[in-house]
């Protein structure tokens, strides 16, 4: 698939601390009954980064501004859920299973490739 991205500006980045903090801004942005959503995933090089793409609605003049808030981590994903919770202690982990009601569940989808313009993290 050819792609002309050579005129798309790039969205604004904004490196968050954790993963930990990613995902308590998937689960803040829907509310706690029930996640929308994904956390993005990318290996490049030596560091492997989480994402996930938002837009901010009415921005000043623009339409939207498009977003991409992003961390990066030394654990790469070994299952294709992060569960999250805060019964006793705030907790995350991968898993598998995205069935038990004590967890709020949050899909990764692995990117084995992404557009140049959209690595905000280049730098």
């Amino acid at each position: 698939m050819a792609e002309n991205t050579k005129n798309l500006k790039p969205p604004a980045g904004i490196k968050l601390a954790s993963l930990k903090d990613l995902v308590r801004l998937v689960i803040s942005s829907v509310g706690p009954d029930r996640i929308a959503g994904y956390i993005g995933h990318f290996e490049e090089a030596d560091r492997t980064i989480y994402f996930v793409f938002n837009t901010s609605l009415g921005y000043y003049e623009l339409n939207a501004l498009p977003i991409i808030l992003w961390t990066v981590e030394e654990e790469m994903p070994t299952k294709s859920f992060l569960r999250y919770k805060t019964a006793t202690d705030e907790t995350i982990e991968f898993s598998n299973d995205a069935t038990d009601p004590k967890w709020l569940s949050i899909p990764i989808v692995k990117f084995e490739i992404m557009p140049e313009f959209l690595k905000v993290w280049k730098n």
